[in-house]
């Protein structure tokens, strides 16, 4: 169930900073995806590595953020797919 809020919060960031970031040419749908895939990794990693086995829904909620964020940073950074 953890993973469904990372996914919706994924969402939900990913579509904010669509529209706030402009210039590229993945939409908001490519924004909306690599958010989504973002917070799912970095959780499904932190969750397999042991780093937040006993974070609340609140952690989790920061774990996805971070991990949503830092994937679309990358995506504009590194400027692949």
């Amino acid at each position: 169930m953890e993973y469904v809020w990372m996914a919706t919060l994924g969402l939900a960031i990913g579509l904010a900073l669509g529209h706030f970031l402009q210039g590229n040419n993945y939409g908001i749908t490519g924004d909306m995806g690599f958010a989504i895939g973002g917070a799912l990794a970095f959780g499904f990693a932190l969750n397999l590595t042991g780093a937040a086995p006993g974070a609340g829904m609140l952690g989790k909620a920061v774990i996805a953020a971070i991990g949503a964020v830092f994937a679309l940073y990358l995506r504009r950074v590194l400027k692949v797919v």
